[in-house]
């Protein structure tokens, strides 16, 4: 009998640890389609490691924004900072690194403090592209 019991106790327990990492990996897959109102999200969707650089932009009383690089992110990865959601739209730069460690530029566009925004470095190293959600 405390066999039996002792059985039953390790499967339920290891049901509850692969529903948990079930529920992980949905979080993880979600976390790259919104970026919540004064974040900045990034992530190398691509074959190749990427990093984002944000600059700093003139506040208008003189003041600068602090400009800011994520770390690299290999391909499957994301990085997120929030920038505050009060503040002009910002210019941004995704560089991508190749296999040799020299970069590329994947694109540019603008992130909203407001609203919020997604960057995604994609495609491949010979041919890559910027997507924003």
């Amino acid at each position: 009998m405390g066999m039996k019991n002792s059985v039953r106790r390790i499967s339920v327990g290891a049901a509850a640890l692969l529903g948990g990492a079930l529920l992980a990996g949905t979080v993880g897959a979600a976390a790259a389609s919104a970026a919540e109102p004064g974040a900045v999200q990034f992530c190398a969707q691509g074959d190749y490691a990427a990093y984002v650089d944000i600059h700093s932009v003139d506040l208008g009383d003189g003041t600068l924004s602090p400009g800011m690089l994520s770390t690299v992110q290999e391909p499957g990865q994301c990085w997120e900072s929030d920038l505050g959601s009060i503040g002009p739209d910002a210019p941004v730069d995704v560089w991508g690194i190749r296999a040799d460690g020299s970069t590329f530029h994947v694109g540019a566009s603008t992130v909203d403090p407001g609203s919020g925004t997604g960057l995604g470095a994609q495609g491949t190293a010979a041919n890559p592209s910027l997507a924003q959600w």
